[in-house]
């Protein structure tokens, strides 16, 4: 199970009236209190690679978040597979999670900087937007841009690994999510592209010269809006971009992903 989503809580009164979901698929305020934790858990993975280094151990943790709930993974899978046909529903569901997620982390307080340098990581998750947008083909802005250069520029012998979560393209859309990532590594721009034409979960790596260090990475995602196609909203979630250092064993462990998924 390659799929996290995320959260929701403002709407109780509704929720404690009556459930509009059918027989079988998680009620919405149990769903959401399961996707607040499955967030979590994703920010646990994200943020401490070295703890869930694989597969195994990913899977572990959200099995615990399942057991907590008293629901199967396979119950949880046909629910997103409902939700993402009422996406109405789910983004209602979604955005109130996000804030519940939020007051959690504004509860913990300021949390002390880390004392490893960056450089140093085997893999850091340099995006520092949001990781929550909505795009249509009628918006004058549809298109998300981001920039990044850090204070002192990335270690030579970096990996770029961008990775976000599309809901709401529909067969009849004709238009595309196109996802392009750069780099600017000493004297060289290198570029990875790649284009969006169905509900999921998508990665793309960039991967560096070993010999040259990384001062900027930026890139844009664009849904491409074309004279009479629908007006229908696309949301993106789940947003990462995660820098390895080549030879790391976390780097190791996404090279046979990545293997393991081209293979398939």
């Amino acid at each position: 199970m390659t799929r996290i989503t995320c959260l929701g809580f403002g709407f109780a009164m509704m929720l404690m009236a009556c459930s509009r979901v059918p027989k079988g698929t998680i009620p919405e305020k149990k769903m959401q209190e399961v996707l607040v934790d499955m967030q979590i858990a994703e920010e646990m993975i994200r943020t401490d690679p070295a703890v869930f280094p694989g597969d195994g151990e990913k899977k572990a943790l959200y099995r615990s978040v399942f057991s907590k709930h008293s629901v199967t993974e396979a119950e949880y899978d046909s629910s997103l597979v409902w939700y993402g046909r009422h996406l109405d529903t789910y983004m209602r569901i979604y955005r109130s999670a996000l804030t519940e997620v939020q007051k959690r982390i504004e509860a913990l307080g300021d949390v002390a900087p880390e004392s490893v340098s960056e450089s140093n990581r085997d893999s850091l998750d340099i995006w520092n937007f949001r990781r929550y947008y909505e795009l249509s083909p009628r918006m004058l802005d549809n298109m998300i841009i981001f920039d990044i250069e850090p204070g002192s520029a990335y270690s030579s012998g970096s990996a770029f690994v961008f990775g976000m979560n599309v809901w709401g393209l529909a067969p009849q859309m004709t238009n595309p999510v196109e996802i392009r990532l750069r780099t600017v590594s000493d004297d060289t721009t290198y570029t990875a592209s790649r284009t969006v034409r169905e509900n999921g979960y998508y990665e793309m790596m960039l991967k560096v010269s070993p010999v040259k260090r990384t001062q900027r990475v930026y890139g844009y995602i664009r849904l491409d809006g074309k004279a009479g196609d629908t007006c229908r909203k696309i949301y993106l979630d789940r947003f990462q971009l995660t820098k390895y250092r080549y030879g790391s064993p976390a780097m190791e462990v996404r090279n046979s992903e990545q293997h393991a998924t081209d293979s398939e």
